[in-house]
């Protein structure tokens, strides 16, 4: 058991020019039109593995190999890399074949190039730190957007790593609500409410990298459905001053966090897990679980459901954070009893995704079980 760990963060900009193609909604056609926030790539180090979030709704599997590999072959130390996206539906198209298109092969290189430099930084400047963890109060944000008695993930964890001089060096929050304020009638390059909550964050962290990972929300929104976030036309709650106002409510509940230091082991667990489309297709994923001296971070693909992670965390003792859209994004994970509520996730969402069909029931049960089974072990 250990009370620190080498622990580093670094961002890196990645916001694309004007006249890239969106990603995000099917309705809209528009490139870009400009820049209302910037876009980033942020690495964590703790022990030796890196987590690296890029503000993309998704990337692809083979993107977050590429970004894997050329990591560990510059740092043959480091133990793993999980590769996310914050699922901002305000970000240029990034993963080929899915998600709107097309895709700018050499936007999409330097992109990958970035998460690598943002990796390789947070590795280099690593001092030994020790975590916090705490749990803050819920922010009212996210609703079950397929049915009003459908289930939410409410848990706001904080972690903050400082160093040995007291020094934050980096804090990190995770919230299970899609990354969706912004409707199909944005047209300019933002991080929605994630990029808000870090912008606030470093606020009162001046010399701290604030991260968000984005929780398992396939079935969460700030309260409108998912056909009317697919729609074109504006309205009076997808705005950017709406944008403010969530952004700030969840920065603003995990400000008034007191998380406590943790003890505990570093390391990094790693599996391939094979699932299958409806129609039989083959797709393999990647389930990581990470330890942070005694906080566990489980990174699952897709789009996982709310229920999905309120089931890990309750069969896993300790603090416990999970997250989606890692280390490759090929569309939703509904749990086995959605599907017969059937609706977009179900039923359509596989079409802007590009896959032949959606997953079949069950698959979200198998990451779950690989996911309890590694964090055991």
């Amino acid at each position: 058991m250990t009370d620190s760990a080498p622990v580093g963060a670094a961002v890196v900009d990645i916001t694309p020019p004007a006249g890239l193609a969106m990603s995000g909604f099917a309705a809209r056609t528009s490139p870009a039109t400009g820049t209302h926030d910037r876009l980033s790539a942020r690495a964590l180090r703790v022990g030796d593995a890196i987590v690296v979030t890029a503000d993309t709704c998704g990337l692809h599997e083979d993107s977050c190999e590429r970004i894997r590999r050329a990591v560990l072959a510059s740092e043959p130390q480091v133990d793993g890399v999980v590769v996310a996206a914050t699922h901002t539906h305000g970000g240029p198209a990034v993963v080929p074949g899915r998600l709107g298109g097309p895709v700018d092969p050499a936007y999409l290189r330097s992109l990958e190039q970035a998460c690598v430099h943002a990796a390789r930084q947070a590795y280099a400047h690593a001092r030994p730190a020790t975590v916090s963890f705490g749990i803050g109060r819920d922010p009212g944000v996210a609703r079950n957007r397929r049915r009003p008695d459908g289930p939410t993930d409410p848990r706001l964890p904080v972690l903050t790593f400082r160093d040995e001089t007291g020094r934050t060096i980096a804090i990190v929050t995770s919230y299970a609500c899609h990354p969706v304020v912004l409707g199909a009638d944005n047209t300019l390059w933002t991080a929605d409410y994630p990029g808000v909550v870090r912008r606030e964050l470093e606020r009162t962290h001046p010399d701290a990298v604030a991260i968000f990972l984005t929780g398992c929300c396939g079935d969460a929104n700030t309260g409108h459905s998912a056909s009317a976030s697919m729609t074109l036309g504006a309205s009076t709650n997808r705005t950017f001053p709406a944008c403010e106002r969530i952004g700030t409510a969840i920065a603003q509940a995990a400000l008034e966090t007191r998380p406590v230091p943790t003890t505990g082991p570093t390391g990094v667990r790693q599996r391939q897990v094979a699932l299958a489309l409806a129609d039989g297709t083959p797709w393999v994923g990647r389930v990581s679980v990470l330890d942070w001296v005694g906080v566990r971070l489980v990174a699952l693909p897709g789009e996982p459901f709310a229920a999905t992670a309120l089931a890990i965390r309750s069969a896993l003792p300790g603090p416990t954070v999970v997250i989606g859209y890692a280390d490759g994004c090929p569309g939703y994970f509904p749990t086995r009893e959605e599907y017969a509520f059937g609706g977009y996730e179900v039923e359509d969402a596989h079409r802007y995704y590009g896959m032949s069909s959606a997953f079949a029931p069950g698959s979200a049960e198998r990451l779950r079980d690989a996911a309890i089974d590694l964090a055991r072990s």
